[in-house]
């Protein structure tokens, strides 16, 4: 005997008409039909009286309708149960995204939590280049990130279409330094000059390296931070310059700082979603992408 030849048996009771009990249960006459004679023959007794039209219940039927009520009703409180447990299992996506980054997709990450109860979402802030080697090992699974891909044998980055396509960097330089008095600067201009900079971790952290270095000249860093404004606090107290995206200004503007446009080639970073190749992503993945689209 099984749940189902139960749940045949008790509707059949319960209507006393074999051909609705088929209609409620979306099955043939006959089904039903073989299903009580199995039944009957499992269990060997009569569960209706035979000679009656009205399926009246015999003494044992009446047995099983009662205690198989019971079965039935714990059957399907367990099944119920369960399928809630597992609409509550919450998945969990991590993002990596810059500090600009954060502030920049803050609403619409905001949205995404607030219409994914199920989701949780935990959140890595770091550098692109550092974000995209984590995704690359699995340690992420999408990251908000600054181009040129560094891991285009592990991930693909699809570059964003939205408002905020990209930043613009500058020189963020002390009043006093004569560096300030300028319309715009080139890395020419900064040979001389003291840094505080974001690390390798960071594209602009790594910029600052490569561009100096392919133009002759290695770049006196004098302090490393991952915090946009520990930097600023710095300038002034250690007589340094720093490069920053202008984006960050709205949020990390000091008195006493200039922001003075840099010109080079590699002056503007534009930016896109990482993912890791060969891992397709899941349903709510691609609605947290769809989300941050709408900036």
């Amino acid at each position: 005997m099984d749940i189902k030849q139960l749940k045949y048996f008790i509707e059949i009771a319960n209507t006393k008409n074999l051909s609705q009990a088929a209609r409620n249960l979306f099955v043939t006459q006959p089904t039903l039909s073989f299903t009580i004679k199995k039944l009957e023959s499992e269990l060997n007794t009569k569960l209706f009286h035979p000679h009656e039209k009205s399926f009246a219940l015999t003494r044992s039927g009446k047995l099983l309708y009662k205690k198989g009520m019971h079965i039935v009703e714990e059957f399907d409180d367990m099944v119920h149960k369960i399928q809630h447990m597992k609409s509550d299992t919450k998945e969990t996506i991590r993002l990596g995204l810059t500090i600009l980054f954060a502030v920049q997709y803050m609403q619409q990450i905001s949205n995404f939590i607030a219409t994914h109860q199920n989701v949780d979402l935990i959140i890595t802030q770091n550098g692109s280049r550092k974000i995209q080697q984590m995704l690359a090992n699995n340690e992420l699974d999408i990251g908000l990130v600054s181009f040129p891909n560094t891991q285009s044998n592990s991930i693909s980055i699809e570059a964003l279409n939205t408002s905020t396509k990209g930043y613009n960097v500058h020189v963020v330089i002390p009043e006093s330094n004569p560096l300030s008095q300028k319309a715009e600067l080139k890395f020419e201009d900064l040979k001389d000059q003291r840094f505080s900079t974001l690390n390798e971790n960071f594209m602009v952290g790594q910029m600052l390296l490569d561009r100096s270095r392919h133009l002759g000249f290695e770049p006196n860093i004098v302090m490393y931070h991952d915090d946009l404004q520990v930097l600023l606090y710095s300038l002034q107290t250690l007589d340094s310059i720093c490069l920053l995206p202008i984006e960050y200004k709205s949020i990390g503007e000091l008195n006493g700082l200039k922001w003075v446009p840099l010109k080079d080639k590699n002056d503007y970073f534009s930016i896109g979603v990482a993912l890791k190749k060969g891992k397709a992503p899941t349903k709510a993945i691609n609605e947290l992408i769809d989300e941050i689209k709408k900036n």
